[in-house]
């Protein structure tokens, strides 16, 4: 296909999912039954604008830990909930910095880089077990003192994208929601059967939060159809930015997009 070809038919495509029966219900009630217990290290960092932390995030016998910089200024701030593709390590510290910038508390999950083809062999990606956890940090996110409850946001790439867009989905404090090449979506279309339950596809009827998707047209990783499917199901207001010439990488020019949707919403 040419690009206007491919743009025209990614617009259209709602993909081959099927809603299993009671889908919403059993996620609000995962959802609900995750009580996470937080404790919180101070991490060194010649910041005087930022406090820089380390949190433990411990529910249903498991921990994970999430790093957190936020406004040394006392009162409430916005929070970012961050989250790093599968394939990838968390952002650097220097990276998170510049929420800092806009006066942002930015927490990131640290999870566990899975380096296999989560395409070829889901279960072992353990899909259902990374969503847990990110929403286990995004309820601990939410309870810390600083918070803005009005003002939080939610940002990923890849599957990090994935995963912000499932708290946008999953926990209505989420107001904004920006995502870099999303996974997983279509799992049908894309010849893998059983998926259905942790397609994200299902999820985004869902979502009302604000949502800007940005989709690299050359991605294997993360193939646009998938994130088209996700995409066109949203429930909510939503903006889609195509990069046609790049692949499952970092996008400068969503970057700049995404800072300004986070301090001004959707543009008309």
């Amino acid at each position: 296909m040419t690009i206007t070809e491919q743009k025209a038919f990614l617009r259209s495509y709602t993909g081959q999912a099927q809603t299993p029966a009671d889908f919403a219900q059993r996620w609000q009630e995962t959802v609900a039954a995750l009580h996470p217990a937080v404790s919180c290290a101070p991490v060194a960092f010649g910041n005087p604008c930022g406090v820089y932390e380390r949190l433990t995030v411990t529910f249903d016998g498991r921990s994970v830990t999430a790093r957190v910089i936020r406004p040394a200024a006392d009162g409430v701030h916005p929070l970012l909930l961050m989250y790093h593709d599968l394939n990838r390590g968390v952002r650097g510290w220097h990276h998170m910095t510049r929420f800092l910038a806009l006066g942002f508390g930015t927490v990131a999950l640290e999870a566990e880089p899975y380096k296999g083809d989560w395409l070829a062999d889901p279960a072992q990606a353990e899909f259902r077990t990374r969503y847990k956890d990110a929403l286990a940090v995004a309820k601990a996110a939410l309870a810390l003192p600083w918070v803005d409850a009005e003002r939080v946001y939610a940002f990923g790439e890849g599957f990090g994208g994935g995963l912000a867009l499932l708290t946008a989905c999953l926990l209505p404090e989420v107001k904004r929601c920006a995502v870099l090449n999303p996974l997983p979506g279509d799992f049908s279309g894309a010849g893998v059967a059983g998926q259905d339950d942790l397609d994200l596809a299902n999820f985004a009827p869902l979502c009302r939060a604000e949502v800007l998707l940005g989709s690299c047209l050359m991605d294997t990783y993360a193939p646009p159809q998938g994130q088209a499917a996700i995409y066109n199901r949203l429930g909510g207001p939503k903006q889609w930015k195509m990069y046609p010439k790049y692949v499952h990488e970092r996008v400068n020019f969503f970057e700049n997009q995404m800072l300004f949707f986070f301090k001004n919403g959707i543009a008309e």
